[in-house]
This record gives C-alpha cells, structure tokens and sequence, in this order.
C-alpha cells in the first residue's frame, strides 16, 4: 500500500473502549460489537461532537507485546466525556497515511493486515483510523494513520521512549539522537559512517536482527546518507 508522512496536531477522542488480541479467538466479535454499542447502541447520541461534521474514528493505544493485545475506541472529538466513555489523546507527531475507499469492514481489514507487513519506524503509541464520509452504506473514504517514532538521526533507531534520547550539554532531551550514540552534547563514538555501520551490525542482539548481515550493510550504505550526522 502506499502512503504519506504527515505531520498531524493533537486530538482529543472520546468513545467506548474494549479491549482485544489479534491471537484471541473473540478478537473480531469484541470490535464489531464495540462498534455496534457506539454507532447503534445509542452511545454516538449522548457524546458532544466537538463540531457538526465531526468524523468517527477507531482508535489503538497501550499495546502489549507478550499478550498481542490492546485497547481499541470507537469514538468522535467530543467536548464532553459522559461516565461509561473514555478518553484517549492523540499525540502530535508524524504519522504515516494510508487512504483507500470501501467497505468500512472488509476493506479495513485487509487494509490492517497489509499495513503489518509494511516495516515502518513505528511509535505504538495511539494509530487510528478515520472515517471521513461513511453513510448508511457502510462504504466511504477512510484513511488510517500510523504513529512515527522519532529516528535517531546517527544510527537509525527508532525512539519511541523518554530513555531512548540523547541528552544535550545542559541535560535536556536530544531531539535528534539515542542515547547510545549522543550524550551530554557529544557523540559517543568518534568514527566515519562505514564504522558506525559496522557497530550497528555488530551490536549486541544482531544476529537477531540481521540475518544476512552483508545485505543489510548494503541498505545501511543506501540509507545513512540521509540521517542527519552523516549529509553532506
């Protein structure tokens, strides 16, 4: 699929939340019936959309790894959160945009399930899917954005906790580089591009990682030029 970086603002979703795992057996009958209590159960009804065209959006936070599970909302902006909803905060940031039209289920998931097996620096922090002009046809545009980390701008890893930055000479938080390749306002290593790359194949942990090493060097030849230490 094909996609854009963009940069978005940050939103405010109010809706109902379950709980799901891609593994779990009820993994689709918990969000269909979520969306079914928010669209037809009446919930849509008691929120206060933050504008008259306020679009409905499914949202993902609080992933879990070992469990392969997370929240999922049904939801709208909404200037109230009534007992029984929840509210989940979109952060600013990039994000990478996938739009395509069709049917709000079945092209969803396909849509889902070739997003997974695109490698994309991913944040797992909020990604949300928005439905822009979705009638009683339940087909419509939608477009489903996937939240970015930052990259170290050194060594290309994704940085998608407080820990994971560099710090600059008075302590605050690179925003640039990780917090193995800069801190306190200077690079741990003094070296040339081919060596950084050389330490990155050679970490600890790559053999996971990179399993025909000569292949990745040749992408990391390819792809350092553009991070920020290594322009010219």
């Amino acid at each position: 699929m094909n996609y854009e970086i963009v940069t978005l603002p940050e939103r405010r979703i109010v809706g109902l939340a379950t709980r799901a795992a891609n593994n779990a057996a009820d993994c689709a009958e918990k969000i269909g019936k979520l969306w079914a209590d928010f669209m037809g159960g009446g919930a849509y009804g008691q929120l206060e959309p933050s504008s008259e065209n306020a679009m409905v959006y499914g949202a993902y936070t609080n992933y879990n790894w070992e469990e392969m599970s997370y929240d999922v909302i049904a939801g709208c902006e909404s200037d109230t959160c009534p007992a029984g909803f929840t509210e989940v905060v979109i952060p600013a940031g990039k994000y990478a945009k996938f739009s395509f039209h069709g049917d709000v289920r079945e092209s969803t998931a396909k849509a889902w399930d070739e997003i997974w097996k695109i490698k994309l620096p991913r944040a797992f922090g909020v990604d949300f899917e928005e439905y822009v002009s979705c009638g009683d046809s339940m087909e419509g545009d939608i477009n489903i954005y996937i939240g970015l980390a930052d990259i170290c701008q050194c060594c290309g890893m994704p940085m998608t906790k407080d820990a994971d930055y560099g710090t600059e000479a008075d302590g605050a938080k690179s925003a640039d580089y990780c917090c193995y390749c800069y801190q306190k306002g200077a690079f741990t290593a003094d070296c040339t591009m081919e060596e950084m790359i050389e330490i990155c194949l050679n970490v600890e942990g790559s053999e996971a990682l990179y399993t025909n090493k000569e292949a990745a060097r040749l992408q990391m030849l390819e792809y350092f030029p553009t991070l920020k230490r290594w322009k010219k």
